[in-house]
């Protein structure tokens, strides 16, 4: 599977918490649009190496995020897409997914969505609660969060996926469970639960070095997370990643294709790519992403990775999914040196049942992955 990310770096505000590349102004926003189009050209040629060498990286999914993609008027999108789907010649995506802003929602962007074969929508609910919705500057009411759900499946759309934060300013464990049985009620078949961090460039984070910012205390934080595990469960999703939960038949295929190390490129700016031999990166900066393509050459800053890198992202990728690491790859892949130095590093964390070997695989149990982080440094290659 390859996947094809396009990042539209532009917001009507920017949210308190996000340290994702965007910017609060539509200014460049077609002189940029125009420049992605040049690099999907550019790129044409990224995944042909892979094609020849295997038939699975014929299949491809298109992932379309931002920023608010929602911002871009159906058509603009479209062409995207169409240039995406032509230059790197996919017929039909397995996965056509575009994140939304719930107060963009109207059944007539949804109709043009699902005219141009946009088949799964991602929706940035983050709360059902308005005063959450306000102290992190989201521009839409809970109401509209709601409505927009009901529109998208109205509107024929039967892959819907939510994103919910917990660990908010104030949020009680009994407040998060309100949020978790509304979204269970809307009948949406994907929900990705992040719990909050604090980035140092974000208004959270200027608020939090003031002390004004009235976070949940980290057992409040563990709690909410055991209490998403459980609804989550009664409701039929499966836990298949640390953030994301599915019912059957509705995990993300391209984020998926991401935890497994399959090859993706990323268009725009602030856009990562990934071949698993090297990994490139667009400026996030609009101003010089556009100064970088109009040079003609391109952008990106390629990094090359020597095999302790690609054994760590490995490392750091699976352990954050149900499916684990593959002992029998890590050996394929890595050689006996590195697979000895993971064994070894890892037989504490089994014999503490923090890590299961079982399978020829290595997991963390469901209720560990809240302090996978602290497992996963213990396997890195230093």
């Amino acid at each position: 599977m390859i996947g094809v990310y396009l990042h539209i770096p532009f917001c009507k505000s920017k949210c308190g918490y996000c340290d994702f590349y965007s910017v609060a102004s539509q200014t460049l926003m077609q002189p940029t649009i125009r420049a992605m189009l040049r690099e999907l050209e550019g790129r044409k040629n990224y995944f042909d190496t892979f094609k020849k060498t295997s038939p699975e990286l014929q299949r491809a999914t298109l992932y379309v995020g931002g920023g608010t993609p929602s911002l871009l008027p159906p058509e603009v999108l479209n062409e995207l897409a169409k240039k995406a789907m032509q230059v790197f010649g996919i017929a039909v995506p397995e996965e056509f997914t575009v994140e939304l802003n719930p107060d963009d929602v109207t059944p007539d962007y949804l109709a043009q969505l699902r005219g141009m074969g946009v088949d799964r929508i991602s929706i940035g609910v983050q709360s059902f609660f308005d005063d959450d919705l306000r102290r992190m500057n989201r521009r839409h009411s809970a109401g509209q969060a709601a409505r927009s759900v009901q529109l998208a499946q109205q509107a024929g759309f039967g892959n819907i996926s939510i994103d919910l934060i917990y660990g908010l300013p104030e949020m009680s464990t009994e407040r998060w469970k309100s949020n978790l049985e509304a979204s269970f009620s809307l009948g949406v078949q994907h929900l990705s639960a992040y719990a909050l961090t604090v980035e140092h460039r974000t208004p959270f984070g200027v608020l939090q070095r003031k002390n004004r910012l009235p976070l949940p205390s980290d057992g409040e934080v563990a709690a909410q997370y055991a209490l998403l595990c459980e609804l989550s469960a009664r409701s039929g999703f499966a836990h298949y990643e640390i953030s994301s939960f599915a019912r059957s038949g509705f995990t993300s295929k391209h984020n998926s294709a991401y935890w497994q190390q399959q090859p993706y490129v990323g268009i725009g700016p602030s856009a990562h790519s990934y071949s698993g031999l090297q990994r490139q990166h667009n400026p996030a900066s609009n101003a010089l992403y556009l100064k970088g393509m109009s040079a003609g050459s391109g952008c990106a800053e390629v990094e090359t990775l020597s095999e302790a890198d690609r054994y760590n992202e490995y490392i750091f990728t699976g352990l954050r999914t149900a499916w684990g690491v593959e002992l029998g790859y890590l050996r394929q892949a890595f050689g006996e040196e590195l697979v000895a130095h993971c064994l070894a590093n890892a037989a504490r964390h089994v014999a503490a049942q923090r890590l299961v070997q079982a399978g020829g695989r290595l997991t963390i149990p469901e209720h560990h992955w809240f302090i996978s982080d602290s497992i996963i440094v213990d396997l890195i290659w230093a």
